[in-house]
This record gives C-alpha cells, sequence and structure tokens, in this order.
C-alpha cells in the first residue's frame, strides 16, 4: 500500500484545478482569478519537474516530447476544431461557459460537456489572445493528473511500460485535439479507484479520505469530458454493485457508493441547463425503437458491428494482454471486475450503434476505432496491474 506520496498529491492538486477552472467560468468571476487559477495550475508542474528532478523521468521526458509536438501541430479534423477548439473559442470570448444557452452554430453540439474546452480557453486568457495552435496544448495538459497518479502503483521498468501502453493505445490522441484519449486515460483510473477503494481486498488503509476526494474529482472530470464519460462511469458503478450483490457485501459498502455517486451532481446540473435551454432538443426526436428493430432483425449488422468494434488490431493485442497476464497470475477480483465493465460497455456500444439515425457503416467507420479505444487502453492497464507482483518484471 501506497502513502499519500508527493505524486499523488500532485495528482489531486492539479485534478483539483482543472476542475476549479471550470467553475469560476461558470460563475463568470473576473479573469484575473482565472489566470491565477492556472498559473498555479502551471506552478504545480514546475515543481513536479524539479522536485526530485531524476524521479520519474520517462513521463517527464515524454511529456516535453509532447508538448512540442502538440504546439508543432494544426487542428484539421472536424470534432476538435468544430467542437472542442471552437468551444474554446466561445468562451474565451464569451469569457463564459454558458453563453452556448444562446444555441448558436447548432453543428458544434452546444449541449456536450465543456470541461476541456473550458481549459483551453483559460490558457488563451493567460496568454491574452487566441490562436488556432497553442490552446491545444491544454489538451495535452488534462492528461497529467492520471499520469502521475498512476506513478504511485507502477515504478521504473512498469512505469516505462505503462507509458509504452498508453503511447500504443492512445497515441496522437495524446496531442491532437480529440477528447476521446482523455476519455480513455479519466475512464481507466476511475474504474482502477473504484476497484482500489471498494472492490480490492488487498489495501488495508483504502478507507484514507485523501482517495476518496481523489476518486471524486476524476469521476467528476470524467462525466464533463464527453457525453459517453457519464455512461462510462454509470458502467463502473454497475459493476461494483454487481460484484458487491453477489459476494452478499453491498451493504457494507453502501455509504461509499453513495458518497462517490455525488460525482454525477456536476454532469446532472449541466445537462439541466442544457434541457432548459432547449440545447440538444433536435436529438431527442430520434426513433430509437424503430431503427433498434430494424436492425436487429438483420444478422449483418451484428457481423457489422463486431468487425469495427471486436476484431479492431488494438483492441485485441490488448485482450490478449489481459487474458496472457491472467494466465500468468489468475487474480479473480480482477478478472471479473473487467469482464463485467467490459461486457457491458460493448452491449451498449452494440445498442447505441443499432438505433442510430445515422448509416451504420458510416457512423462504425467513423467512430469504432476512437470508441474501443477505452475498452483497449482499460484491458492493458489492468493486465499490467495484475503483473505489479511478477518479479521478471
Amino acid at each position: 500500500m501506497v502513502n499519500n506520496n508527493f505524486h499523488e498529491r500532485t495528482a489531486l492538486a492539479l485534478s483539483f484545478l482543472i476542475l476549479n477552472n471550470y467553475l469560476l467560468l461558470i460563475l463568470n468571476l473576473p479573469q484575473l482569478i482565472i489566470k491565477i487559477n492556472f498559473l498555479i495550475f502551471l506552478l504545480t508542474i514546475f515543481i513536479f519537474y524539479f522536485k526530485n528532478f531524476l524521479e520519474n523521468p520517462f513521463l517527464k521526458l515524454s511529456f516535453l516530447f509532447l508538448i512540442f509536438i502538440s504546439l508543432g501541430t494544426a487542428t484539421f479534423d472536424w470534432d476538435p476544431r468544430s467542437n472542442y477548439l471552437f468551444h474554446a473559442k466561445r468562451i474565451f470570448y464569451d469569457q463564459s461557459v454558458l453563453s452556448v444557452a444562446d444555441n448558436y452554430a447548432v453543428f458544434s453540439h452546444n449541449e456536450y460537456p465543456t470541461l476541456v474546452p473550458a481549459f483551453a480557453s483559460s490558457l488563451a486568457i493567460l496568454i491574452g489572445h487566441w490562436n488556432e495552435v497553442f490552446p491545444k496544448l491544454s489538451f495535452s495538459l488534462v492528461f497529467l493528473p492520471p499520469l502521475i497518479f498512476a506513478y504511485s502503483f507502477f515504478k521504473d521498468t512498469r512505469y516505462l511500460i505503462f507509458l509504452s501502453i498508453v503511447f500504443f493505445t492512445i497515441g496522437n490522441f495524446l496531442f491532437n485535439g480529440w477528447v476521446d484519449g482523455i476519455l480513455a486515460m479519466y475512464f481507466c483510473l476511475s474504474a482502477f479507484l473504484m476497484y482500489f477503494l471498494i472492490i480490492s481486498n488487498e489495501y488495508k488503509e483504502k478507507s484514507n479520505s485523501f482517495y476518496y476526494l481523489l476518486a471524486l474529482c476524476f469521476f467528476i472530470t470524467l462525466t464533463l469530458i464527453k457525453n459517453e464519460g457519464t455512461v462510462l462511469l454509470l458502467i463502473i458503478f454497475l459493476a461494483t454493485i454487481i460484484i458487491k450483490l453477489f459476494k452478499k457485501k453491498l451493504g457494507n459498502n453502501i455509504a461509499k457508493l453513495i458518497l462517490l455517486s455525488f460525482s454525477f451532481i456536476p454532469i446532472i446540473l449541466w445537462k439541466l441547463f442544457c434541457y432548459s435551454k432547449g440545447l440538444g432538443h433536435e436529438f431527442l426526436h430520434t426513433d430509437i425503437i424503430t431503427n433498434l428493430l430494424s436492425r436487429s432483425e438483420d444478422f449483418n449488422n451484428y457481423k457489422l458491428v463486431s468487425y469495427f468494434l471486436l476484431l479492431n488490431e488494438k483492441f485485441l493485442i490488448t485482450l490478449t494482454f489481459f487474458l496472457i497476464s491472467c494466465w500468468v497470475k489468475l487474480d479473480k477480483e480482477i478478472l471479473s471486475f473487467v469482464f463485467i465493465v467490459s461486457i457491458i460497455y460493448i452491449f451498449i456500444l452494440f445498442f447505441v450503434y443499432f438505433t442510430t439515425p445515422h448509416d451504420l457503416y458510416f457512423q462504425l467507420n467513423s467512430t469504432a476505432a476512437r470508441v474501443v479505444r477505452s475498452l483497449s487502453f482499460f484491458f492493458a492497464f489492468f493486465g499490467l496491474y495484475n503483473l505489479r507482483h511478477y518479479k521478471k518484471i
């Protein structure tokens, strides 16, 4: 069991400052306060880099590399350019997250959560102007809290393997302006924190309030990255409840789960605000039942969805790695948790694709590789964690 070491405190501080930035913009507070919050965030990173400079060199050097790549590349893809960075630009000029109430530029999905765009806009506020390149750097900075936190459980060679997994599964989504990589990272570390706090019997000090505060920060962040984040957090809760029900220990953990469920409050408030302003109502008219029934009758649709999701090369490689890790060292708690989470997630993905109002092939071809990235990283992370005591690594 690790103590509340420097890496964990740094991860909590950075995560809190990201969420605090979002709150400051929602409250429409003076720009000076927003600048101070972002400067404290950058100062925390500076302290992390130069206190015990030679500790965790793999992350420090690789993240500097990512910063240079992010600053040296423009964004051309539709979603980051016309959704996330466009929202960041609006927040910068309107100086408010809630300015989407006018539903300007409906194509940008004004009902989407805007935690990451709000953070990008604050970097532009700090610098004093907007351009189409440097705000994207903030997207990479949001990766830091979970990357730093993971060092508490993967040391030396294992952490180098962990970073290799990050680069393999998330890849250019670390710097290209999409939020799917951020979603995958926070989903996996949120799932790990739930496993760490509620499911695992290995740790005796897991009642420490520090880890619950960190879990709340990560859970809230997950829901505010993208709409899918709320579904992913619900899956984590549902899998945990199923396991505890099976072990007949749900009553012993119900108070903890209720406490952690408070993390849904910010996204619920955001969705209530959007609903009150009529944002996203055009998507409520989709005939879900008709689409589901018509597609479920054709077996070719099952094969098509399975091909794009389950035959993805990164999905297959990471799933194989996880299964091999279970063969080397069987941990029934990890296996059951990963199995239940992944089965529920895959079932929901099938449901979503079968009910989409768009052409099924087009939707799969444009989104499946990004969506399955979360599961790929999830398998690889827990496969490596399962081998944490394996002496040959």
